[in-house]
């Protein structure tokens, strides 16, 4: 466990009335809504994907690089300084004009004349939404202490089957009655509404240092100290390697979803969307607050249970994806998509709420851009990208089955992500006490 006191959190985490729970969860409450928006943005475009395709005329592999490498790549670019400098400047500032960005930069894609302008904006919106995640785990970790922080960051992390449930229930629905253009602009206006209630009732948590006290320094330790400091707990890498792994095989799967089931099974589009998200986002949202809940509690006996957890889910992937896609019957095969949706999404807050126990409080939101540049430039980028691949490589011998083949294949990187996962609980406890600064025994 780290050092920082639940006293230390409820006194010092901010000023004033943002120092009571309530305004802890409302601060929670947005930035899970900002996160969500998020996300329908990254779902979406999979529902505009034969849209598009038709109107541009573009191959499969093209659409992958537009789901994956057009958005992640800025990732590269941005996430890594806007991570630094969440741990330098105001996190709620930086967040405000980082939706501010990306949500401009999705109502432009609906006026877009060709495959090269919606690639560019598609850019920007990658480089806008890269600063969000990392100052909002940050700021969360500030309000909420290690025994409630794998709870906390499974509820900030519902916004992935929340976002991916309205991107694909409702893009489905507009896109089918309106167009892909105006469902994409209809998707970019949200968030500037977010950032005015964002600024205006959201305050700066004050930081606190490894004891549960005031960060008085005001300052951040260099760069290289940092990354000295990351590559030197073991524990942390391997556990980048795993949540990276599985990311990659969840995006090549769940960025293909909505293709599958209209292409395979021949749902209609009307209806596919809803489908697809009444058969996995109620039950992973589940999942994810069990598991994060379960992370806690077990966590109390043994550190190790935080990452053990994520083990056991990243091996349930494989044969989940592989039942789901060879089901004759589509609602059977919605049924596997559901629990292979569980397993590859539930161990977020377990996961990234360990690798924030893992740093001191002033390199957190630099860990989060690292894990988030990893996920998004590997998983977002290369993930679609591995089963748009293999989908045209194969389609010539299997036809329209195609796709599934790629949705699968990715599916074994799960298991080597969960091999990481285990061994990510070899020096987890020696690790945590780096950072606390307790008596390391050997």
């Amino acid at each position: 466990m780290d050092a920082l006191s639940d006293a230390g959190y409820r006194n010092l985490a901010a000023d004033g009335r943002a120092a009571l729970p309530a305004w802890r969860y409302w601060t929670l409450f947005l930035l899970v809504t900002m996160a969500t928006f998020s996300m329908v943005d990254k779902m979406l475009i999979t529902v505009l994907l034969d849209p598009i395709k038709h109107e541009f005329g573009l191959s499969d592999t093209q659409l992958g690089l537009l789901t994956g490498i057009s958005f992640s790549l800025f990732f590269a670019v941005a996430g890594i300084p806007l991570g630094i400098a969440a741990d330098r400047t105001s996190r709620r500032n930086l967040i405000a004009a980082c939706i501010t960005i990306w949500s401009l930069a999705t109502v432009l894609c609906g006026f877009t004349t060709g495959f090269l302008q919606l690639l560019m904006l598609r850019f920007v919106v990658g480089a806008g939404e890269s600063g969000a995640t990392p100052s909002a785990v940050s700021m969360i970790s500030d309000l909420f202490p290690t025994r409630e922080r794998a709870r906390a960051l499974a509820i900030y992390y519902l916004f992935t089957p929340i976002g991916s449930g309205v991107g694909l229930t409702v893009g489905a629905i507009l896109v089918h009655a309106y167009g892909w253009r105006t469902t994409v602009i209809s998707a970019g206006l949200p968030g500037l509404a977010i950032v005015l209630i964002l600024l205006v009732t959201v305050r700066e948590p004050r930081r606190l240092n490894t004891h549960g006290q005031l960060d008085l320094t005001d300052a951040a330790p260099p760069i290289a100290e940092t990354m000295r400091f990351i590559l030197g707990q073991r524990s942390l890498l391997h556990l980048a390697a795993g949540i990276t792994l599985v990311t990659i095989a969840v995006n090549a799967f769940g960025m293909w979803m909505y293709p599958f089931f209209t292409r395979v099974d021949h749902i209609s589009q009307a209806s596919a969307g809803w489908k697809i998200s009444l058969a996995t986002y109620p039950a992973s949202s589940v999942g994810m607050i069990v598991v994060g809940v379960l992370a806690d509690r077990l966590s109390g006996r043994d550190e190790r249970w935080r990452v053990w957890l994520p083990a056991i889910l990243s091996f349930a992937c494989l044969p989940t994806a592989l039942a789901a896609v060879t089901a004759a019957d589509p609602n059977v095969a919605l049924a596997f998509t559901g629990l292979w949706m569980v397993a590859g999404i539930s161990w977020f807050g377990a996961s990234y709420g360990v690798s924030q126990s893992l740093v001191q409080p002033r390199m957190r939101a630099t860990l989060s851009s690292i894990l988030l540049l990893l996920t998004t430039l590997l998983g977002f980028g290369v993930g679609p990208l591995i089963t748009g691949s293999i989908s045209d490589a194969v389609a010539p011998m299997v036809g329209v089955r195609s796709v599934a083949y790629g949705m699968v294949g990715a599916n074994l990187l799960a298991l080597w992500g969960g091999v990481h996962f285990l061994l990510a609980s070899r020096s987890l406890r020696h690790d945590l006490r780096v950072v606390s600064g307790k008596p390391i025994t050997v």
